[in-house]
């Protein structure tokens, strides 16, 4: 598809996809599948791996693999830390509140047993970070709220 005739598309995918808030969201959510799989994909093929050695580590059939690296599926988050897993890799979230680090939870995929043990603590300091977050969260919310009703 050449420049000219993507710009067509997009410009005629403006005019039939409305602009609203709940359409925005699944625009991001799409962009975010997108670059999640990409990532997947570039990360197994940097280790030398193929779709089915991947498979084969996982005990699941190639054709999954190929699934879950394909942007027009649906990811179980499941699904995506056992990949993540069977490549030696690990995954951590941060969670956001307009634009504030409320919390960053790592998946602790790559930890043996004892250190998995050891880290427990951190699911606690998490809560305990969200609980001293709490305030800032409400106020967040009271202001959302002042904006909504001005």
């Amino acid at each position: 598809m050449t420049e000219t005739n993507s710009k067509d598309v997009l410009a005629f995918l403006d005019t039939i996809i409305p602009d609203t808030p709940e359409m925005q969201l699944i625009e991001r959510q799409e962009l975010f599948r997108l670059t999640l799989t990409q990532v997947m994909r570039n990360l197994r093929k940097n280790l030398g791996l193929t779709q089915g050695e991947l498979a084969e580590k996982m005990g699941v059939t190639q054709s999954w693999v190929s699934k879950l690296e394909s942007a027009n599926n649906d990811h179980a988050f499941e699904s995506v830390l056992a990949y993540l897993d069977a490549l030696g890799a690990d995954f951590e979230v941060t969670i956001l509140l307009k634009g504030k680090k409320v919390a960053v939870i790592p998946a602790l995929l790559r930890m043996t047993p004892e250190e998995f043990e050891a880290s427990l603590s951190t699911v606690l300091d998490v809560s305990e970070e969200l609980e001293n977050n709490y305030q800032d969260i409400n106020t967040l919310k009271e202001d959302k709220i002042t904006c909504r009703l001005s």
